[in-house]
């Protein structure tokens, strides 16, 4: 994991980046803003984004097609669209170009505000790409996971800032979380809204959810035991727990997407605890079992 992504976050989060990368190509000279408007040099700009995407999508394929195994899923408009904008591209061929990542298989799942991709680290480890969308106006529902969140004092207007702002907040709650034992995908490094993990699964195939496996009472007691774990060791609540991002391998189960999580100290953690507890606590019963009372759990987890 990259250390020094941890150490140079600012409480703030005014930095641009956490990588030193060299440059292949110089951002500043193409520069944009999300409230510009149009101007003569429009047409040229959506030509170099066009060029860069397509660079890109050859340099991905070529890639696919020398493995000979994989599929080339990155010449679809649909996914240049929904995430290869100009500075994504030019994000994703820096970590290829300075070998944190060789090469890119595919896409491995999608969401409303992130889309996610299995890519190889040059020592051959898989690792999970996770893009958030810099298009999308979900991300403005987010805000009262990241108001009154004391690590966060400081937040930029604009929907690039705020993506940007959760992919640095999901390193640092992984970064917590892990460091702290808490069973999760371990973070390798953020760069605006790309975020690098190892990746969870086998030849690119994701381990099953909880709501894709057959469950019993000892795996009701380790969802219990990550939340207790999260909010005594970690300081965090995850605050959008459920069956859906609770991995269940062979080792136990695994905890991911912690965008939303927030440190103990937020105002509105007794909400975003019970609702975690009440959650977890309605898919176990769901599948017929019987779980402790959500509000022992609570008094349990808090005391």
């Amino acid at each position: 994991m990259n250390e020094s992504s941890i150490d140079e976050f600012n409480d703030e989060v005014t930095e641009e980046g956490d990588l030193n990368l060299s440059e292949t190509i110089d951002e500043s000279e193409y520069s944009t803003t999300e409230d510009s408007q149009d101007s003569p040099t429009e047409e040229s700009d959506m030509g170099l984004q066009d060029k860069l995407a397509k660079k890109m999508n050859i340099m991905l394929a070529g890639k696919a097609r020398a493995r000979k195994t994989e599929k080339d899923v990155f010449d679809k408009n649909k996914v240049l669209e929904a995430v290869f904008d100009k500075s994504t591209v030019m994000l994703l061929s820096r970590l290829i170009n300075n070998g944190i990542i060789s090469y890119v298989n595919g896409a491995v799942g999608a969401g409303k505000e992130s889309q996610m991709y299995w890519a190889v680290d040059p020592s051959g480890q898989d690792i999970a790409v996770k893009i958030y969308l810099v298009t999308t106006s979900n991300f403005k529902k987010r805000y009262p996971y990241l108001i009154g969140d004391p690590r966060f004092t400081k937040i930029k207007r604009g929907t690039r800032s705020l993506v940007e702002l959760w992919a640095k907040k999901e390193f640092r709650n992984l970064s917590k979380s892990f460091n702290s034992g808490i069973p999760c995908p371990e973070p390798i490094t953020v760069i605006k809204n790309i975020l690098l993990m190892k990746f969870v699964g086998t030849n690119g195939v994701p381990s099953p959810t909880l709501v894709e496996s057959e469950v019993d009472y000892a795996d009701y007691e380790k969802a219990i035991g990550i939340i207790s774990d999260l909010y005594q060791k970690a300081e965090l609540v995850h605050a959008d727990l459920s069956e859906y991002n609770i991995f269940k391998t062979e080792d136990g189960l695994v905890v991911f997407d912690f965008g939303s999580a927030v440190d103990i100290r937020h105002p509105k953690t007794k909400e975003f605890l019970e609702r975690d507890i009440s959650n977890i606590t309605r898919f176990f019963v769901k599948r017929g079992l019987t779980v402790d009372n959500p509000i022992d759990v609570f008094e349990r987890v808090t005391k």
